[in-house]
């Protein structure tokens, strides 16, 4: 028997608007973790822990814990990194980009600022540090102490008894109570397995202009500019390798797999080309971030939706009402469908990719509820 395929053609007035809500949505910037290697997890401030995986952005009021022998790198914005030690608990108190602001509950964290702005304050238990200018920096908190060394710029350590300024090559550890804490300095100690982690990312930082480069091949085709070809496998496609997530304020975000998975999802929208494949298209000027440049449905059977499905916005294209309207519908892999289930639960294992003529039920291009 033939599954009749009903394309979305009532009260698309009053979807539409989900939609936008759902993927037009974009943001200053998000900080997000860059680098994970261990375990670890994220206490999200509108509740519940996941585990902490790579891409995964990061708001105000998250915390997130490195299990013991675990390293993670948090991308606070353009050229500043916060990178966690194992065993380390750091809360994000502030996001904004004009403003960040972490706390170190225990073990340690280095700082490290590529230029002037806009580093993060840390807080301490017991002090405030304030980064004067660029550079590296380490801090630990630990059996009641804080211990901050300067490895590059300039620190101001805050306390109720006034500010001191660190210089490179200078240790301080405080203890004692808060209200009258007790400074003793040192010259900075030998470096460990974390310094060497740290110095292994900074020369990445340094030598990478261009993030996208190891991971695939930046091309021209006309009528669309510069654009990037990822070096993956035969019949590979965009949004297949990853999960969504629900982050309040910022409704569901793509969290990619691949370990070049940041930009290339938030900024920007994708193609299928006949002779280069899937290719990522840039923003032609400076953009701001988005939880995913992707069109939601859902496929209707028996009056109950049976599954969630996605398509890659293709560039420039506006939002319509129904689902063949979108360039990407005909492309390879481009129409991507989960099971309910499997959709809110993040165990994306069983994907489909029909033809729109395979898709069996009703479509409704609709936002997934939460």
């Amino acid at each position: 028997m033939k599954i009749a395929h009903r394309p979305f053609a009532v009260a698309a007035a009053a979807l539409i608007p989900l939609l936008l809500a759902a993927a037009s949505t974009s943001f200053a910037d998000v900080a997000h973790v860059g680098v994970l290697e261990g375990h670890a997890i994220v206490a999200r401030v509108e509740g519940g822990n996941v585990a902490a995986l790579r891409n995964m952005p990061l708001l105000s009021g998250d915390a997130l814990s490195t299990a013991s022998g675990a390293l993670a790198e948090v991308d606070l914005a353009a050229g500043i990194s916060l990178r966690l030690d194992g065993a380390t608990r750091v809360q994000f108190i502030s996001m904004l980009p004009a403003n960040p602001e972490v706390r170190l509950l225990a073990g340690t964290i280095a700082c490290s600022t590529m230029h002037d702005a806009d580093a993060p304050q840390i807080d301490t238990p017991s002090i405030t540090l304030r980064p004067g200018r660029s550079g590296f920096y380490r801090v630990t908190v630990a059996a009641g102490k804080s211990t901050i060394v300067v490895h590059r710029g300039e620190l101001r350590v805050i306390t109720p008894n006034g500010t001191q300024l660190l210089d490179p090559g200078e240790q301080v550890t405080i203890d004692g109570p808060p209200a009258r804490p007790h400074l003793r300095y040192a010259t900075t100690p030998p470096g460990d397995a974390f310094d060497g982690f740290n110095q292994s990312r900074d020369a990445v930082l340094l030598s990478t202009h261009d993030d996208l480069a190891p991971y695939g091949t930046w091309l021209h085709l006309k009528g669309y500019g510069t654009v990037w070809s990822p070096r993956e496998f035969a019949g590979w496609a965009p949004y297949h390798s990853g999960r969504w997530l629900w982050r309040r304020g910022l409704g569901w975000t793509w969290i990619s797999h691949e370990s070049w998975g940041w930009r290339p999802y938030h900024y920007g929208t994708w193609l299928d080309d006949s002779t280069h494949g899937w290719c990522w298209v840039p923003p032609r000027s400076r953009a701001a971030w988005m939880p995913s440049n992707a069109i939601f449905f859902v496929v209707i059977v028996n009056g109950h939706t049976q599954s969630v499905g996605w398509v890659p916005l293709a560039p420039g294209e506006p939002y319509h009402s129904t689902l063949q309207a979108y360039r990407n519908v005909g492309a390879r892999g481009g129409i991507v469908i989960a099971s309910r289930a499997a959709f809110y639960s993040g165990n994306l294992v069983r994907l489909s990719f029909p033809s729109l003529a395979q898709i069996p039920g009703r479509v409704l291009l609709q936002a997934p509820a939460r």
